[in-house]
């Protein structure tokens, strides 16, 4: 007879699976090709069938039994807050400039700007400029603005 669920002996494996992280739930179980037997059964009237581990079933009947999984977000470098980024992404000088709520391309001198471009987000802007031009070389760099410097300058001798 098994033990309750609720028994001291299940709260022990329960305590037991919670400290290796490596038998967690989320790693699902892999079928390979090899696998799959050559006469594996399938169900009546489908086309095209999907592997269930028994046998082979209808996208329909797959798609509500199968398991979900998410694979996890690459971690990117974050990115120290400024208005202005440059990278040389293939050889090319790119720059992304922030036009209030979105991302501008500049590509080649920062007074060519990618007129089919503009994004309200950095991450996209980037991936966007890394598959137009090619990777970032040395990695995306904040770029002060020389304008602002100078605007600062000038307030400073006014006073």
């Amino acid at each position: 007879m098994a033990a309750p669920a609720y028994s001291l002996d299940a709260w022990r494996r329960f305590r037991e699976q919670k400290e290796r992280p490596e038998a967690t739930a989320s790693t699902a179980p892999v079928t390979a090709l090899a696998d799959v037997p050559a006469d594996a059964e399938m169900d009546d009237g489908i086309v095209i069938g999907f592997w269930n581990g028994e046998r082979f079933v209808s996208w329909e009947k797959w798609r509500a039994t199968a398991p979900i999984t998410v694979d996890p977000a690459p971690s990117s470098p974050a990115l120290p807050d400024a208005s202005i980024y440059r990278s040389d992404c293939g050889g090319t000088p790119v720059w992304l400039r922030k036009d209030g709520d979105r991302w501008l391309m500049f590509a080649g001198t920062q007074k060519s700007r990618r007129r089919d471009f503009a994004s309200p987000f950095l991450e996209h802007a980037i991936r966007t400029a890394e598959a137009w031009y090619g990777p970032a070389a040395d990695g995306w760099h904040p770029v002060e603005r020389v304008v602002a410097q100078k605007e600062e300058v000038h307030a400073d001798t006014a006073q």
